[in-house]
């Protein structure tokens, strides 16, 4: 193709026109037509990536995280499949035009930095029946995972460009595998994801299909029915967000051709998010139904809708389970856990939780076939402490196929029972905490292997407590943010779900190594001091270091007499004084000696708004700072946007605060991620939103050239996606989002393109440039830091 003819293909595809029969719709306008035989032979670097893009374009396996963009698509109205479809072509079209109008831009690559030695959640786990030391892995953000040496190391069977959150895996005997998109597990301060639905792989994970389900959002069990590989059960959990849309007990007959939805939920916020079926005879079907809905500031993860259905007839008619069980049509029914019996399928187990009366409401057993359930005294005050006050965030039980009376129920802690759950004598915590996935290994007896918020473990002794093993090489982790030192690039740090804070240096040389507990939630290190770093984990429990992150000095919230903070609380640096730094609650913080003293600067930034939320754990963290933008040019002036959607700056230091409020509301009442400010003009301001928590996916990105008077929208052309962080560098602006990482150039005209290739399509939280080296960074919440050296021509 000559040089005229790749530019006026490239403007075919500007202006919306079909290109190899691909429909490319850009700027609000599209063109549809049948698919032509108009073969391009690209030989230069800009004409693959453009093909690369429209081919994307055309395979919906390749579609970026969509179903979780549609999961979160504007109030008021209901989800449609053509709401779907156009978030797709938003992303994807972006890609080609990036292809087409700035191939710099489009080609530059991502690169993976790490860590591979830590893990993050585990929801599912399948060891292969026919091939030894094989195992598949669902990660929870990060999708398929395959190890081949019994679980020391793992390779991803999963596209990059596919949706990466994963709730549900299974394989029939014939090697089938079967995954379900979207996690169930519902999330506490942190959040989970969307999915696609059902995926089907005949060949091991070389290949996937997708086979239906796409709106389901999430799905919570697969089970294949042990006498026939194509019948195929599917607990579809719903929108987490959002009551309606496809949700219950689907079932196929045909290998995924065709689905029915055979157990509704009683109202909007009703789904199934477990499913046993009894393997001696797979007409009998035990269903766990859960009525449940999150908001921005109140988990409502009980309901009337909740409880355990069983059919006697292979899915044709259902009655709902009592005698003896927590009652039904009641608003403290949370979600359920059930496994059957492998040898005695009369014997059938439950485990119940709840949102409203406290944490954990009961562990039952039937050994009639589910007609009536007692609760053993012995097993109650064991797993209600193992429960903690978020039993919701698991709902699993595991029965040892070799042995009935060997049962263990996931928790904070792997409980641990040798009677047949009559009592649980151990909780296990040699491993890392929250519990989600067994699976026992069929080729060698003892083999059991168990997934957690830390990755997998391999027990060969059956489990036993203190026999377990971490594998070597896990590299499926989850930020929530991430920094890279001024000084020394090298040197990475960030916050992890459930795995506390971690660094690239120190430790014993292995790795990546912790040094700090809980979830982490922020990270940072001074730009001027290398050696100076600060740490937190949820909830304002926060550290600041002198010597690397080797000892801490710390503080709570409460020390901070700041009466409420988030689960994120922002450290921000000053632009001219490393020494000074800002943190911040529902009120702002600064120290001026690295983080060893510190005095309040401001109000109650979040207006007194505690929330709604009544889980103890939860309660009292809303109305809280969660972005703080600082001015070089003017040190006194600091801005700072809440979780409840309030925007705030002050001109003296903190001496006094101006709620920054417009005539027209053009701004949105939702949850502010971040703010940049313009170094040499400080009058110029950007504000992302996100309506993630609202069911709402729009890209909100704001800029205001006076200070705050007025405001403009400048995400028109973003893909339709929460926003969770924004850089200003130089004449560049950079925005990360759930789909990907996005540029501009700054001015009256803005123009997004999709930033590099190889970015797996998992919530982008964080992004980080770094000058030294001319890199960015981003933190992704399923698939760990990549870095791309940026052209130096958009």
């Amino acid at each position: 193709m000559t040089r005229k003819m790749f530019a006026f293909v490239a403007a075919l595809v500007t202006f919306g026109v079909v290109v190899a029969g691909v429909s490319v719709r850009l700027g609000g306008s599209s063109a549809r037509a049948e698919r032509q035989d108009l073969a391009l032979n690209f030989s230069t670097p800009q004409e693959f990536l453009l093909q690369h893009y429209l081919d994307e374009a055309m395979d919906e396996n390749k579609a970026p995280e969509d179903a979780y963009l549609f999961q979160k698509l504007s109030t008021g109205t209901a989800p449609t499949p053509q709401m779907f479809a156009r978030a797709v072509r938003d992303a994807r079209a972006i890609g080609a035009r990036t292809a087409a109008t700035s191939p710099r831009v489009a080609r530059a690559g991502w690169r993976y930095v790490g860590p591979s030695n830590i893990g993050a959640r585990v929801v599912d786990i399948t060891v292969d029946p026919k091939l030894a030391n094989t195992l598949y892995v669902a990660s929870a953000s990060g999708g398929v995972w395959k190890s081949t040496d019994a679980g020391k190391t793992y390779k991803p069977i999963w596209k990059k460009s596919r949706t990466q959150s994963l709730g549900a895996m299974a394989q029939a005997k014939n090697g089938t595998l079967w995954v379900g998109t979207g996690e169930a597990n519902p999330g506490g301060g942190s959040l989970t994801y969307g999915g696609k639905g059902v995926f089907r792989s005949d060949d091991r994970g070389k290949t996937w299909t997708n086979v239906g389900l796409k709106r389901t959002s999430r799905i919570g069990r697969i089970v294949v029915d042990p006498n026939d590989a194509n019948h195929v059960l599917v607990a579809a959990a719903g929108n987490l967000f959002k009551g309606g849309g496809p949700r219950g007990l689907y079932e196929t007959r045909d290998g995924g051709k065709s689905w029915k939805l055979i157990l509704e939920g009683e109202n909007e916020t009703t789904g199934a998010v477990d499913v046993a079926i009894d393997p001696k005879n797979p007409k009998n079907i035990f269903v766990a139904m859960w009525d449940h809905i999150r908001f921005p500031d109140f988990r409502q993860y009980s309901g009337e809708g909740s409880g355990i259905w069983r059919s006697q007839d292979g899915g044709k008619t259902f009655e709902e389970l009592t005698g003896g069980l927590p009652p039904g049509n009641e608003a403290t029914g949370g979600r359920i856990g059930i496994a059957i019996d492998p040898k005695n399928p009369d014997r059938v187990w439950a485990i119940y939780s709840n949102n409203v009366e406290g944490p954990f409401s009961g562990f039952f057993i039937s050994e009639d076939g589910g007609d009536t359930w007692t609760g053993p005294p012995t097993a109650q005050a064991t797993l209600a402490a193992s429960q903690s006050v978020y039993g919701w965030w698991f709902g699993r039980i595991y029965v040892d196929p070799k042995d009935s009376e060997h049962v263990f129920v996931s928790g904070l802690g792997l409980s641990e029972s040798t009677d047949g759950g009559l009592s649980f004598p151990t909780i296990q915590i040699e491993q890392h905490a929250d519990h989600h996935a067994m699976a026992w290994d069929p080729h060698k007896p003892g083999r059991v292997y168990n997934g957690n918020d830390g990755g997998v473990y391999r027990s060969e002794e059956n489990g036993a407590d203190g026999s377990w093993i971490h594998g070597k090489s896990q590299p499926w982790s989850q930020f929530f943010v991430i920094d890279v030192s001024a000084q020394d690039p090298s040197r990475i740090n960030g916050g992890l779900q459930d795995q506390g804070s971690v660094r690239s240096w120190g430790g014993d040389g292995s790795g990546w190594n912790q040094y700090n507990g809980g979830d982490g939630v922020e990270n940072a290190i001074n730009p001027t001091d290398k050696q100076n770093v600060y740490a937190c984990s949820q909830y304002g429990a926060c550290g600041a270091s002198l010597n690397g992150g080797d000892t801490f000095s710390s503080w709570e919230c409460q020390e901070m007499q700041a009466p409420r903070c988030g689960w994120k609380t922002p450290i921000r640096f000053a632009p001219s004084d490393g020494n000074v730094v800002y943190w911040a609650g529902s009120h702002m913080s600064r120290s001026t000696d690295k983080g060893q003293s510190w005095e309040q600067i401001s109000p109650d930034l979040g207006d007194g708004d505690a929330g709604r939320e009544t889980n103890p754990l939860y309660a009292a963290h809303f109305g809280t700072v969660q972005a703080i933008a600082l001015s070089k040019k003017k040190p006194d002036l600091i801005w700072a946007g809440t979780d409840n959607g309030l925007l705030w700056k002050t001109k003296d230091g903190g001496g006094t605060w101006t709620k920054i409020v417009t005539e027209d509301e053009v701004l949105p009442t939702r949850w502010i991620t971040q703010i940049a400010l313009n170094k040499k003009r400080p009058r110029v301001v950007y504000v992302t939103y996100s309506g993630f928590r609202d069911a709402d996916n729009a890209a909100y990105v704001f800029r205001s050239t006076n200070g705050g008077k007025n405001w403009v929208n400048i995400s028109r052309n973003l893909p339709r996606a929460p926003v969770n962080d924004i850089e200003k560098v130089g004449k560049r602006l950079y925005v990360a989002t759930d789909v990907g990482v996005f540029v501009t150039k700054t001015g009256t005209k803005i123009k997004w393109l999709r930033l590099g290739r190889g970015l797996p399509l998992s919530p982008i939280n964080d992004i980080e440039w770094v000058k030294k080296n001319g890199r960015l960074y981003a933190g992704t919440f399923g698939r760990g830091i990549y870095k791309v050296r940026v052209p130096a021509r958009l």
